[in-house]
């Protein structure tokens, strides 16, 4: 695979990614149960902020060899995914549909 091509396509994704987690955490922080959801809470800002390193990693150098930024970086998507349907079972009927 081309490694501009993976870089442009992982960044899109983990962009869409953070978005998602970032309407979870902005309605944690005003959820009268925030005390209860608090590691939950700090799961997902940790999360979103090695993320957030990885995509600015992939904007400002794409490396030719990825392999193992691939390892790591397919393991905080899963992470974040993890965290991702656990909000929507919990809290959307019919779990989210995306967009």
């Amino acid at each position: 695979m081309d490694p501009k091509y993976y870089c442009g396509t992982v960044n899109t994704e983990l962009t869409a990614l953070k978005a998602r987690a970032y309407d979870i955490i902005r309605h944690l922080e005003r959820s009268p149960k925030k005390e209860e959801l608090s590691s939950q809470l700090t799961d997902i800002h940790t999360l979103v902020d090695d993320l957030t390193v990885t995509v600015d990693k992939l904007n400002t150098s794409c490396p030719t060899d990825f392999s193992s930024e691939k390892d790591e970086i397919n393991k905080k998507k899963n992470a974040l995914l993890a965290k991702i349907d656990w909000w929507d079972k919990e809290h959307i009927a019919g779990g989210y549909v995306g967009g």
